[in-house]
This record gives C-alpha cells, structure tokens and sequence, in this order.
C-alpha cells in the first residue's frame, strides 16, 4: 500500500506553507496542519521514514508542482 497522492501533495503545501508564513500566530496555524496530515498518514499505518520520504521523493515532488499549478495553490 502506498501513501494516497493527495495526502502526500496535502503535506508538502503545508510545509511550504509553514516556510512561508511570517507571523508566529501564521506558523502555528501552519504546524497543526502539518500535524494533522502527519497523523493521517500514520493512521493508515506509515511511519516515520515513509512520512520523511515524501519530501525526497523527486518524482512525488514534480506531481506535487503540477498539482499546485491545476489546483491554483
């Protein structure tokens, strides 16, 4: 079983959403939704490498860039 797409593209916007956000009140907002991908994924029963591989999957991450792009992230 893999990491469903949409999970995986959820996380990374909120990642980059996290880098992005300036105020402390923005980057809270932002970790909580990190955290709440973040337990999605582990309940379907992926760990912590599979988690941490989502973001160096270069192949998840072009999918990624052109999800952004139709869903005008």
């Amino acid at each position: 079983m893999k990491i469903p797409d949409e999970l995986k593209f959820e996380y990374l916007l909120s990642l980059d959403n996290h880098i992005d956000a300036k105020r402390e009140d923005n980057r809270k907002v932002t970790m909580k939704k990190i955290f709440e991908i973040t337990k999605k994924i582990a309940d379907l029963g992926f760990g912590e490498n599979d988690i941490k591989g989502i973001s160096m999957d270069e192949e998840v991450f072009i999918k990624y860039e052109q999800w952004r792009k139709d869903n005008n992230y």
